[in-house]
């Protein structure tokens, strides 16, 4: 009758376990399929998370040069942090770091901008391919240690145990002297066992305790490894380059498996487990097995990476389907070698509806008009158009035909009260080191928002002069933004002109966002200051002076 029981208790816990599972992995199906094609509901956590998403850029782009990426600069300008986050459909840690160093690299060729494009397509289609492949990105996940490990596997080599051959030996000692204390049942042998025991607890828990982060790494590795192999099962099409390295790093999966369930019983807070472990480990068998793990990565860094990247890129492949399912209106650009930029229909990703524009530049261009009239977004939707045309193959426009070039924009341009520097000074140094990438032969193209505004009229016109002069025999494309109507005369044969304007309607400023040719003739500053409920006095004041 007893055995009956406990056969009965052990049946009914394994069928609430194959329930709980089955629970969790229908719960886990429910919210894959619903949030695909929109953003995840934790934009917020995700921004925080940027700069460890950054991370494989950094190993990245120490091999580009500055006209491969998108510099610090013109990210900011940009507010590329926003439509990161916005574009940011993975389901890992993986993902997110392949995705963000992806939006920062234009050196991508056509046949890898083509490939990705193949999958999304395939994801897009294959809602079931889809689903299974994401329940393994799932299961990766994105943990806070995991944006870290791409660092890790780099000083893995130097995560070896201090006195590692030390751990086997007392090992073998604590079983050793427990061997003979149930043999012989001397008290002498007991008592000495007891101490082994005991200093075998001490030891452990220290040098587990000095090594949690390396713990962490290795399972960290594992579940990425684990998660590759079954996406490369699922889509075996995709996966042939990667196989070999999956294969030689799947030992490491079997060498880790007790730490996997070490790792899975302190998880789920099992009681009954974790005094097993605490006691089984006593004998330092996961010590043990994290020192052969840990030569397994170290040998196999290189396969590891490349692994990694390949299941980033799953990840990146489904997301970019869901971006652009979920932004709709968007086109894949064509690439042409000359130095000319067409665009229809092209708007701001952020801005919820955008007024489009059309715009063709093949030289230089210098934009007028009024203040908040557009022109700071114009400027700002043609210069996403090149990164994400070049890094995502995705325009929000109707079309795009885009140069391969580098990208540098001089725009929001602020005073460092820590360095001491104004805004003159910083404003210099935006430029000039666009004035550096000028003289490496590649096209630029070049944003300038009211360029040289910190500092006088006369100088600031002077010195633009001779920048436009400068960038115009270079191999460059250059939008400039500005209010300096004398500039726009002074370029009006060299540059193309165009300009943003406004028109008054019951005393208020309505603007239209459409870009015309030619020079703005216009000014709206002063009657901004009427609109926005200003004294009549110091308006016809205002009038007055400008006259």
């Amino acid at each position: 009758m007893i055995f009956l029981i406990i056969g009965a208790i052990i049946t009914l816990l394994i069928l609430l376990v194959v329930c709980e599972n089955y629970r969790s992995k229908r719960s886990i199906g429910k919210y894959l399929t619903a949030n695909y094609g929109r953003p995840h509901d934790n934009a917020e956590e995700r921004r925080e998370r940027i700069a460890d998403a950054a991370n494989l850029y950094l190993h990245d782009v120490k091999n580009l040069s500055g006209t491969e990426i998108v510099d610090d600069i013109t990210w900011d300008d940009l507010g590329m942090d926003d439509i990161f986050v916005s574009a940011d459909h993975t389901d890992s840690y993986a993902g997110a770091q392949y995705l963000y160093s992806r939006m920062r690299r234009l050196d991508a060729t056509e046949d890898e901008l083509h490939e990705h494009d193949k999958r999304a397509a395939f994801f897009d289609k294959n809602e079931e391919k889809r689903l299974a492949v994401r329940r393994h990105l799932h299961s990766i996940g994105q943990v806070y240690s995991g944006f870290r490990l791409i660092d890790n596997i780099d000083i893995i080599g130097s995560a070896h145990l201090k006195f590692r051959k030390a751990f086997p030996l007392l090992g073998l000692l604590q079983l050793g002297t427990v061997i003979a204390a149930a043999v012989t049942q001397n008290p002498v042998i007991i008592f000495l066992g007891l101490v082994v025991l005991i200093a075998n607890m001490i030891i452990h828990t220290i040098t587990k305790g000095m090594v949690d982060v390396q713990f962490q790494t290795i399972l960290n590795a594992a579940a990425v490894i684990s998660a590759a192999r079954n996406i490369a099962e699922e889509v075996p099409e995709f996966s042939k380059e990667i196989k070999p390295d999956i294969d030689k790093m799947s030992g490491m999966l079997r060498k880790a498996r007790y730490l996997i369930f070490e790792k899975n019983a302190e998880v789920t807070k099992d009681m009954f487990m974790n005094i097993l472990f605490f006691f089984i480990n006593t004998f330092m068998i996961d010590l043990f097995c994290y020192d052969i793990v840990i030569d397994d990565l170290d040998r196999n860094a290189e396969e590891f990476r490349r692994i990694y990247r390949f299941a980033g890129s799953m990840d990146y492949d489904i997301s970019l389907a869901s971006y652009r399912r979920y932004i709709g209106n968007y086109c894949i650009p064509e690439f042409t070698e000359k130095p000319k930029l067409e665009l229809k229909g092209v708007c701001h990703p952020m801005i919820n509806d955008a007024v489009r524009n059309d715009f063709v530049q093949k030289r230089s261009t210098i934009i007028t008009g009024s203040n908040a009239s557009g022109k700071s977004t114009f400027i700002k939707s043609a210069a996403l158009a090149l990164i994400m045309g070049q890094t995502l193959h995705t325009c929000h426009a109707e079309s795009a035909v885009l140069p391969r070039c580098g990208i540098m924009t001089s725009m929001a341009v602020r005073d460092d009260l820590l360095s001491g520097e104004s805004y003159y000074i910083r404003e210099i140094k935006y430029l000039k080191r666009m004035v550096e990438l000028c003289e490496s032969g590649k096209t630029m193209f070049l944003a300038v928002d009211e360029i040289l505004r910190g500092t006088n009229t006369r100088e600031r016109i002077a010195a633009s002069k001779a920048l436009m002069e400068y960038f115009s025999k270079q191999n460059c494309m250059v939008i400039v933004a500005t209010h300096d109507i004398e500039l726009a005369e002074f370029f009006a044969e060299k540059c193309d002109n165009f300009h943003f304007c406004e028109k008054v309607e019951d005393g208020n400023v309505v603007f239209d966002y459409k870009m015309h040719e030619g020079i703005s003739r216009t000014s709206n500053a002063i009657r901004l200051l009427g609109a926005m409920g200003f004294p009549d006095s110091i308006v016809a004041d205002a009038e007055k002076y400008v006259e």
